[in-house]
């Protein structure tokens, strides 16, 4: 069993190791909360946050650690970024945050707004600004990404990347899933996502749904509305099978067992095998 000293000082050499590693030697708060999760079920894990950060301040010089914790840090943190962006780089930051309005996080950013209103007002820069390296990482949250025919991790997968490319050879539509929040009822309408999206599955095979009002399927539906969306459903599953089909893939129909009438769900494609390459004479 640890003392809660001991825990304390091995939790704040895991947080600093990750900051070189990982961080380009920067403690953060998300850093601290991030590693403190990962090791939320051993005794490390159980270790006062307030004594970590402690130490951490304590190690951080040794180390050759920088420690942003608090939002003062973090100001001035962000303010060097700023001070060696050029005037226009920082307008089209302020810029994109206003267009993302209150859904993008970096618009309820008290800490990032102040120090860019500061940044491009008529203000002397401070000395401390002066010679100073900034610190490589971003210091606030950037907006999610749309997924666009599949969700942003899987956007660089092969299969993935090639499944789209015969989607939209055959004119058929893709889904996008907005990386903004969206409320429940706006997601399940019209203007929540509409067509195909990719899943990889097992092994080459990946699983392709098709969404009507954000719903990739009947469930919560009012029985009168199932009969149109089931045939509608079935005729686009149809096409993108054909699609697949027509590529060269191996396709398979997955469909319910459960209903009178036909009731597919989604379409599972995998690639052809790679040609293999001629045996030396």
């Amino acid at each position: 069993m640890l003392t809660a000293t001991v825990r304390a000082e091995e939790m704040a050499r895991l947080v600093i190791a990750a900051a070189q590693q990982d961080n380009d030697c920067v403690v953060t708060s998300g850093l601290v909360d991030a590693v403190m999760k990962l090791h939320a079920d051993t005794e490390q894990g159980m270790a006062n946050k307030a004594s970590v950060r402690r130490l951490i301040r304590q190690q951080a010089a040794p180390a050759g650690v920088r420690v942003v914790l608090t939002d003062d840090e973090r100001y001035w943190a962000i303010r060097e970024q700023l001070h060696h962006m050029t005037g226009d780089e920082v307008h089209a930051l302020r810029d994109s945050i206003a267009d993302g309005g209150d859904v993008d996080p970096r618009a309820n950013d008290r800490v990032l707004i102040d120090a860019i209103s500061v940044r491009l007002s008529n203000r002397l820069s401070p000395r401390r600004l002066d010679g100073v390296e900034p610190v490589s990482i971003r210091l606030w949250d950037e907006p999610e990404p749309d997924g666009v025919g599949s969700i942003p991790e899987y956007a660089q997968h092969p299969g993935v990347v090639e499944a789209l490319e015969i989607l939209r050879a055959a004119e058929v539509p893709v889904a996008t899933f907005p990386g903004r929040k969206m409320l429940y009822r706006e997601w399940h309408s019209p203007q929540g996502p509409q067509g195909a999206f990719i899943w990889p599955g097992l092994g080459q095979t990946l699983e392709v749904s098709w969404f009507i009002d954000g719903a990739h399927d009947e469930r919560s539906m009012r029985s009168r509305d199932t009969r149109t969306v089931r045939d509608t459903r079935n005729s686009a599953l149809d096409d993108i099978a054909g699609a697949f089909r027509g590529a060269g893939w191996t396709v398979w129909r997955v469909e319910s067992s459960n209903t009178a009438t036909r009731r597919g769900l989604r379409v599972d494609v995998t690639p052809p095998a790679a040609a293999e390459p001629p045996a030396g004479s």
